[in-house]
């Protein structure tokens, strides 16, 4: 089923990533965008990540009876929503992770229609990366944060499911490495570190940052992705129709002291550290750089920017 041209239905379109990915299908012409998602507070701004050209907006409530009178123009559904990723209400994190993609992935099951979903480098724990679709490899990932496990979980079931006659037609997880950009303004605290260092540069405010004694070890190096260059791999392998599981990422860990050095370097000022105590379920632990090699060997194209360049992409 060729998928250019086509409705895409994107779950958490205006959120980071999902609205880079929207924007990039609807402003290109390679699809008709439709997105579902709550918008929050207007002085969040979280409106203002809409792409003008629109096919159609759902709210989360709206979005089974929608799909069901409107199946047969679905291209692929695509999963980014996080809601209470950090919030602390596991029941949320899981509903949002878990149990809201496991009811898509029937629905795709059932109408045979291609179903993507953004996964995260968080699912590999201390291991290195591993993109095989092994359900038996999945299991061994030891994810030390509850949004990894979550994660995991839905991996996990979507790898035992293959292609079975329970399994949609084309089905491909995105293991997402850190990812920042543009778009951010609306998640406040919540936002990556690249961008509240640069805010926090930019308006001489302190940097509320976790474990500061990390700043230059092992454990707190990051592979920041720029979200534009993380949704360029994404719709390319969207709509080339390629299943399985994809790293996302530079390929390139940088620890906490480079991001740093690279934003004070950029903006000319200083970045003012107030450490802070991180919640317990959320101490800093390794993670792997992103392995490209599964994106190269189906000929995706990104050519994914060093942080320092990303940094300069920055509004």
């Amino acid at each position: 089923m060729p998928l250019q041209g086509r409705k895409f239905v994107i779950v958490g379109g205006a959120g980071l990533i999902g609205s880079a990915v929207a924007r990039q299908l609807a402003e290109d012409g390679s699809a008709d965008v439709i997105i579902c998602d709550t918008i929050g507070p207007v002085c969040a701004e979280k409106w203002t990540c809409l792409p003008a050209n629109l096919y159609d907006i759902w709210t989360p409530q709206d979005l089974l009876p929608h799909l069901e009178r409107a199946w047969r123009d679905v291209g692929a559904i695509m999963l980014f929503a996080d809601a209470g990723h950090r919030q602390g209400d596991g029941d949320a994190l899981f509903e949002t992770a878990y149990h809201l993609p496991r009811r898509l992935w029937d629905f795709a099951a059932a109408k045979q229609r291609p179903i993507c979903w953004a996964s995260t480098s968080q699912v590999y724990g201390d291991r290195q990366s591993d993109g095989r679709a092994d359900p038996h490899v999945i299991a061994t990932f030891k994810p030390t944060t509850p949004f990894g496990r979550a994660k995991q979980a839905f991996d996990l079931f979507a790898a035992r499911q293959g292609y079975s006659p329970n399994a949609p037609p084309i089905s491909t997880g995105f293991r997402l490495s850190s990812v920042y950009g543009a778009g951010e303004d609306h998640k406040g605290d919540w936002a990556s570190l690249p961008t509240r260092a640069l805010n926090a540069a930019r308006n001489a405010n302190k940097l509320g940052i976790w474990d500061l004694s990390s700043l230059s070890d092992v454990a707190g190096a990051r592979d920041w992705v720029h979200v534009e260059d993380a949704a360029s791999a994404i719709v390319q392998v969207t709509l080339q129709g390629h299943g399985g599981f994809f790293d996302i990422g530079s390929g390139t860990l940088y620890a906490p002291s480079q991001l740093l050095c690279s934003v004070e370097a950029m903006t000319g000022k200083p970045v003012h550290i107030d450490p802070i105590a991180p919640p317990r379920a959320s101490q800093v632990s390794p993670l792997p750089a992103a392995d490209l090699s599964h994106l190269e060997a189906c000929g995706i194209k990104v050519a994914f920017c060093e942080l320092a360049a990303g940094l300069n992409r920055q509004p």
